[in-house]
């Protein structure tokens, strides 16, 4: 049995993978704080560890460090997300082919990228 897609059905499937919720991407990006912070150094001569620190303004206790892994850094947004009411699906959820949710794991890994990429 074959399955025949037209064009317009393509376009719908790609523009689909593409799709970020901006309103989120907008609203993570204007609540981002970044603090670098030297650790140790200057003893025998040896520079201090660089280390940033990512927050958010007005949701204290939510943020990551440059010592997470990327995973734990979306872990932690998503945790955020979901337990501040911002969003009303749980991204790790059973169901992972939910259009609402890829969207929001596309925003969030796309947030990441950008603000990871800003700050080398």
């Amino acid at each position: 049995m074959r399955i025949i897609i037209n064009e317009n059905e393509k376009n719908q499937i790609s523009s689909q993978h593409e799709e970020i919720d901006s309103r989120l991407f907008n609203f993570l990006i204007r609540r981002i704080t970044i603090v670098e912070k030297n650790i140790g150094g200057y003893i025998d001569d040896s520079n201090p560890m660089k280390i940033k620190e990512y927050s958010f303004e007005s949701l204290p206790g939510y943020g990551f460090n440059t010592f997470h892994t990327k995973r734990e850094m979306e872990r932690f947004i998503v945790d955020m997300l979901w337990e501040e009411g911002i969003i009303n699906i749980y991204p790790y959820s059973k169901n992972e082919q939910d259009p609402e949710r890829v969207k929001i794991m596309k925003t969030i890994r796309k947030f990441l990228n950008f603000v990871l990429s800003e700050t080398k």
